[in-house]
């Protein structure tokens, strides 16, 4: 099994127009017969001051633990039982406990919450697939030509879940699917941060978007060169116009 790789990250025009940097972070690996994939979203507002190093803790801890689950052919049985989302919290309170003494030596608390980050993350195997979500980004999957979210977020919810809270990982939801041959669908996977979500009206505007693109990176060589030189310029134009939020967003095609 192929896979195709298309990702784009953007300064939201806000965080320009502050000085500051993306509070997002985007990351994959190919593995053995696979590929897992991890966008995080740290939380934007001053108080929350190293939600970018949160964030790149998050996808790299993610990938991690979910490696290592698949190596051991264990990770269905250990997202049931929350020992996933349990051991990605913990490594990432670890990476956040030696940044922070970094920056203050003699620390008697650390304020994990300052890093606090959302998570999205999914494992694409031969076998299966198995998708992780906490907080407000969004999982999209193209199957038979059509567009779906999964784990879709509970729109009356006022505070976002995030990890650095305290029980995070009881708020990291997951879907695992085994793939039967015959019932292969399954054509893309999208990955992506709040601010591309926030940049369309409808779904219908969203998934006309992603289509959009899949089909430039789908039609030729050329085609796919020119969709990826320009493709963070459009996520810039969507931020500035509709969303202001940094962008961060993965597509992974399968063959």
């Amino acid at each position: 099994m192929e896979y195709k790789i298309l990702k784009g990250s953007v300064v939201g025009y806000k965080n320009i127009l502050k000085n500051k940097g993306s509070q997002d972070y985007v990351e994959y690996k190919k593995i053995n017969n696979g590929v897992i994939c991890t966008v995080a979203d740290g939380h934007s507002t001053d108080y929350f001051e190293y939600s970018d190093e949160g964030a790149k803790f998050a996808c790299e801890v993610a990938i991690e633990v979910l490696e290592s689950y698949v190596d051991e052919d264990g990770l269905e049985l250990a997202l049931k039982e929350s020992e996933v989302q349990q051991l990605i919290c913990n490594r990432w309170n670890k990476r956040v406990e030696d940044h922070y003494k970094s920056i203050y030596p003699i620390v008697f608390k650390t304020e994990y919450i300052k890093y606090s980050t959302t998570l999205t993350a999914v494992v694409i195997t031969e076998k299966f697939r198995a998708y992780l979500k906490i907080g407000d980004g969004s999982i999209v999957l193209k199957e038979n030509n059509n567009y779906k979210k999964i784990i879709d977020n509970n729109a009356s919810q006022k505070i976002i879940d995030s990890i650095g809270r305290e029980g995070s990982y009881k708020n990291i939801y997951y879907k695992f699917d085994e793939i039967n041959n015959d019932e292969n669908n399954l054509q893309w996977v999208i990955l992506f941060s709040d601010g591309y979500d926030n940049s369309f009206m409808t779904k219908t505007d969203l998934y006309e978007s992603i289509e959009n693109t899949i089909y430039k990176y789908d039609k030729s060589i050329f085609s796919r060169m020119m969709l990826i030189k320009g493709y963070k310029n459009y996520l810039s134009l969507l931020s500035e116009n509709i969303s202001k939020d940094d962008i961060s967003i993965i597509f992974i095609g399968i063959n």
